[in-house]
C-alpha cells in the first residue's frame, strides 16, 4: 500500500479493501523509518495501534502523544491526527472501518503538498547493485572528494592524492569476507547517477555506510534520505548487530542527517596530518 509522507515508508496490508476486499476492517504492518512523517488527517476510521519495535509519535488533539514498543493507542474516528516516527518503528495499524485513502479526509493544501512530493520522488529511481558495480560510482565519488578536500585544509594534501582506484581497491579489500551493497539513485529523465550509497554489512558484526553522496543539483529532494534508509534497511536484514558511519573533520555539517536515523558521535580519531 503506497504512504502518505515521507521518506518512503513500507505498508503491507493483511486485512482490508486492497488485500480480501474487505470493508469492515483492515490490518497492516507498518515499518516507518526515522524521519518519516504524514500530513493531518482526519480519517473516517477508528485506529488502533500496536508499536512492536521503536517509537510511534502522534500529533492530536493538541497533544503529542510518544507510543513506544510494547505499548497501543486509539485514536476515535474524527479526531484531526498526525503520525510520524522520528526514530523509526513497526507496528500494527488496525482501522474500522478499513483504511481508504478517500476516507482519509486530508486537507486540500496537504493534497496539493502530496501531488509536489510524489512528483518530485517520481523523477528518480532506487537502484540495487552488487561489488560488481563499484566502477559506476567514480564519478560521483570524485565530487564528493572536492567538497571533502574544499572544507579540510589541514588534510587537504594527503587527500587530493588518493585516488578513485586507491579507494576502491581500500572498500573491497576491507570488505573481502563481508557483504556489500550500492544503492544508485537514479535520473529517469536522463538516466545518469545523481547519487550513490556504498554499505557492507556482516551477520553477527556490524554494518557500515562506507560512502553516501548526491550530486548538488539533485539535493532537496530527499534522495539522500532514501538512500539511506534503503541501506540501513538492508543493512538490518543481513544480521549486523550495530552500524556505523565516518564523518572527515569539516564535514560535521552532515552529523544531523544522520541523527536522523539514530547514529550518533561515538568517538574522535586524531591522525597526524604532515609526513612523518
Amino acid at each position: 500500500v503506497t504512504a502518505a509522507g515521507a521518506p518512503p515508508k513500507r505498508i503491507e496490508e493483511y486485512v482490508g479493501r486492497i488485500i480480501t476486499g474487505t470493508p469492515q476492517i483492515s490490518i497492516a504492518r507498518m515499518v516507518s523509518p526515522a524521519g518519516w512523517s504524514e500530513p493531518y488527517q482526519t480519517p473516517a476510521w477508528d485506529e488502533y495501534s500496536v508499536v512492536l519495535s521503536g517509537k510511534l509519535q502522534i500529533e492530536t488533539n493538541g497533544e503529542v502523544l510518544m507510543v513506544l514498543s510494547g505499548q497501543a493507542v486509539l485514536i476515535p474516528a474524527g479526531s484531526k491526527v498526525r503520525y510520524s516516527t522520528p526514530e523509526g518503528a513497526e507496528y500494527i495499524a488496525v482501522c474500522l472501518p478499513a483504511f481508504s485513502p478517500d476516507l482519509a479526509h486530508r486537507g486540500e493544501e496537504e493534497k496539493q503538498e502530496s501531488k509536489l512530493q510524489a512528483s518530485v520522488d517520481e523523477q528518480y529511481e532506487i537502484h540495487a547493485a552488487g561489488p560488481e558495480e563499484t566502477d559506476r560510482i567514480e564519478k560521483l565519488w570524485k565530487q564528493l572528494r572536492m567538497c571533502i578536500i574544499s572544507r579540510n585544509k589541514m588534510f587537504g594534501g594527503q587527500m587530493r592524492k588518493v585516488r578513485f582506484h586507491d579507494r576502491k581497491n581500500e572498500l573491497l579489500q576491507k570488505n573481502d569476507d563481508r557483504l556489500i551493497r550500492i544503492f544508485f539513485a537514479i535520473d529517469t529523465l536522463s538516466g545518469d547517477d545523481i547519487g550513490y550509497c556504498f554499505c557492507s554489512a556482516a551477520p553477527g558484526s556490524f554494518g557500515e555506510i562506507e560512502s553516501i553522496f548526491v550530486c548538488e543539483k539533485a539535493r532537496h529532494r530527499g534522495i539522500g534520505t532514501t538512500l539511506m534508509v534503503h541501506a540501513l534497511t538492508w543493512i538490518k536484514e543481513q544480521g549486523s548487530r550495530d552500524i556505523r558511519v565516518h564523518v572527515t573533520v569539516g564535514n560535521e555539517d552532515v552529523i544531523p542527517f544522520y541523527q536522523k536515523f539514530g547514529l550518533h558521535p561515538r568517538q574522535y580519531i586524531l591522525s597526524y596530518p604532515g609526513e612523518l
